[in-house]
């Protein structure tokens, strides 16, 4: 009976040990290879800005994730509010105005890309090409009317540059997601309609109502995650938010987060798949591999987590 209870323990970890086991390699085999470099001061500082951006979005994503569903939007979106927060930013000389500009719409994109799928029996995967058509027409058009590549912002945002003020975003974003996911209904219901929405629905939860409170907690994270993004560059273009989307995807993989959503989701998924993602990436380049390999070698990884995490009968994909 206890080797039983042992085996099964150790059979529902067992994501959770690779996850940690493929951030400790990474931080080892780049340690090595970028003799050092890896951690010099100059690339903490590199490594903090980028897992500032890509955590924040990541834990958000979680609350996506966990249902079965997936946003194909985000970098979409992530490009077009840095932009608009530049353009209002700069017009009215409020930072704060241009802020909570960005963050009502990303909490309208919440609404509608939870409450519409649901209303018009659409799958999600659905009204997010949608929106990521309408985002991506949105950030050319832009540029295009502007007559440029890029815009840059009039003010200086050093203070969100600062290594303690990004690791306190990621910290404070991290404690909100665990408290709504581990002590609200919000995460176990989320988790619920992964696992099985039918028999979620039946036992008389509203689950239109959770979806659109997920997405509505995403589209905060996605506006936090654009204002990082801005101040990192101080600049944004048509190619702003490039890619978002499927790197998110990847650090949540790498994390161990089940594509298909359910009881196995986790925030830490988040946090771990981000950390090794952007060391991932971060010591290709510092040991000097080129750019198409570095995409060879993270496609690699990607199929390699895929077909390690996501074994199930029922498919492995989002819905």
């Amino acid at each position: 009976m206890g080797k039983t209870m042992k085996n099964s323990s150790l059979k529902t970890h067992i994501g959770d040990i690779f996850s940690f086991a493929g951030l400790l390699l990474c931080v080892i085999v780049f340690s090595i290879l970028s003799k050092g470099k890896l951690w010099s001061a100059y690339n903490l500082g590199v490594l903090v800005q980028q897992t500032c951006v890509y955590a924040i979005l990541a834990m958000g994503a979680v609350f996506i994730y966990s249902m079965g569903y997936m946003d194909i939007s985000l970098g979409a979106q992530v490009g077009v509010y840095c932009l608009l927060l530049i353009l209002i930013t700069n017009a009215s000389g409020s930072l704060i105005l241009g802020f909570v500009s960005i963050l009502a719409i990303a909490i309208l994109c919440g609404l509608i890309n939870g409450y519409v799928s649901v209303k018009l029996g659409l799958p999600s995967i659905v009204t997010s090409i949608f929106l990521n058509a309408i985002f991506g027409g949105a950030q050319m058009l832009i540029m295009e009317r502007l007559g440029t590549n890029s815009i840059s912002m009039d003010q200086k945002l050093t203070f969100f540059k600062q290594m303690p003020v990004m690791l306190a975003a990621i910290v404070i974003i991290a404690l909100i997601s665990v408290f709504l996911y581990q002590y609200t209904q919000l995460g176990k219901l989320v988790k619920g309609i992964g696992a099985n929405e039918t028999a979620t629905s039946i036992s008389g939860v509203n689950t239109t109502k959770w979806k659109v409170l997920a997405y509505v907690f995403f589209g905060v994270c996605i506006a936090v995650g654009a204002l990082f993004l801005t101040a990192r560059t101080n600049s944004a273009g048509k190619g702003t938010g490039a890619g978002y989307a499927m790197d998110i995807m990847v650090s949540l993989l790498l994390g161990g987060m089940p594509l298909s959503g359910g009881m196995r989701s986790k925030i830490s998924a988040a946090l771990v798949g981000t950390f090794t993602y952007v060391i991932l990436a971060n010591g290709l380049i510092l040991s000097g591999v080129s750019t198409t390999l570095i995409y060879i070698i993270k496609a690699i990884v990607f199929m390699a987590v895929i077909l390690m995490t996501c074994r199930k009968k029922d498919g492995v994909l989002p819905r």
